[in-house]
């Protein structure tokens, strides 16, 4: 299989989220012929290239990363759902989440730290949750509705068209330019359903409407760090209408708040400046300002010394910034901190053919090959 195959399949199967007011008559029939084993094998088998192109996971958040999958497993526990369910944090400061088919999400850090309460957060998961339980993808996927690749594939990650190994650009990582589209009805149900999700889990169901009015709210004001969320899940008044017409049928009780909810958003808190350092780094690579970029990868990485996802980074801004050698370098300390997963070696292959390494560029990239099929 060529490696662009690989980034291809990321659109086949893209993360959840909905735009344009359509109805989907084959959402009835997909549940019948859906068989379970091939939507898990599809989730596990695009996880990886998900995660990447939402930003990199964050490894080093144990506490969080524990408590995002004791809540996905609480809900789950209450969907009859036959997925083996996992979720990463996502080095992203935007308010976002997704799903793909089989059970496999994302969540971002910066969704964590805007819930004001567990139940806010719960119900962007409860929702995401269900968009996969109800087949949304593969609906989407047989209607022929998909989004198409937002630019050329070359190598690795998403670039535009002309782009090479060597060349100066950024590769486009962590951009999260692809997005799925659904339906409105999908989208109906999706709150319809993840409510259901939160209040059977025994959670408050009006955190549902708080966090429909609060990126309403954001959205009003051009928060930008909403962008993400409200691109694919727009807020309509039909859409809060019915949210707070379902929410209404169930009594205001159920769980807020936790105290691990409130240790995960703290620890998150003690590394945000990381954090941050590395949304400022992506848009100054974003801006062809790679030195720049590269001072404020190098401060965030003495603060996340062990984050994959930022040594990610820092290869693919040394490549740009026509430093092959030490992208290299860089890139096999990721394959160090995550050896097991294609990106890894699909980014060492780059940096080595940015590097006039051909031999050692193609091996990576055989490796990657293995670690994908």
């Amino acid at each position: 299989m060529k490696l662009g195959v690989f980034f291809a399949l990321i659109a086949a199967f893209g993360l959840t989220g909905c735009q344009n007011p359509v109805r989907d008559p084959i959402d009835s029939v997909v549940q019948v012929v859906t068989d379970p084993k091939k939507e898990i094998q599809k989730g596990i088998r695009q996880y990886p290239f998900a995660i990447a192109q939402s930003g990199g996971d964050l490894t080093q958040f144990p506490v969080t990363s524990a408590y995002l999958n004791g809540l996905i497993q609480r809900l789950a526990r209450t969907a009859n759902s036959p997925f083996p369910w996992e979720i990463r944090l996502i080095n992203d400061g935007s308010i976002n989440a997704w799903a793909l088919p089989g059970g496999k999400m994302g969540v971002n850090y910066g969704l964590v730290l805007a819930a004001e309460t567990e139940a806010e957060l719960v119900s962007v998961l409860g929702h995401e949750m269900a968009h996969s339980i109800e087949l949304h993808g593969t609906g989407r996927e047989t209607f022929g509705a998909l989004v198409g690749l937002a630019a050329q594939v070359i190598e690795i990650g998403i670039s535009e068209p002309g782009t090479k190994p060597g060349s100066n650009r950024i590769i486009g990582l962590g951009q999260n330019i692809l997005m799925g589209q659904y339906s409105q009805s999908n989208e109906l149900e999706a709150d319809r359903v993840g409510v259901d999700l939160m209040v059977h889990a025994g959670f408050d169901p009006r955190g549902a409407v708080g966090m429909q009015e609060k990126l309403a709210k954001l959205g009003a004001g051009g928060n930008s760090v909403a962008r993400k969320l409200l691109g694919t899940h727009p807020i309509s008044r039909e859409r809060l209408a019915a949210i707070k017409s379902e929410v209404n049928r169930f009594a205001a009780t159920g769980q807020s708040m936790s105290r691990e909810f409130v240790d995960a958003q703290t620890e998150i808190k003690t590394l945000e400046s990381g954090l941050k350092l590395v949304n400022e780094a992506r848009k100054a690579g974003a801006n062809e300002q790679f030195p720049e970029a590269l001072q404020l990868i190098r401060r965030a990485l003495k603060i996340l010394p062990n984050e994959h996802s930022v040594w990610r980074l820092q290869a693919e801004l040394l490549v740009a910034n026509q430093e092959p050698n030490q992208a290299v370098q860089s890139a096999l300390k990721v394959r160090e901190l995550n050896p097991k997963d294609p990106i890894s070696e699909l980014l060492l292959g780059y940096c080595y053919a940015a590097a006039g390494d051909t031999l050692n560029s193609e091996r990576a990239k055989q490796r990657a090959r293995s670690l994908v099929l």
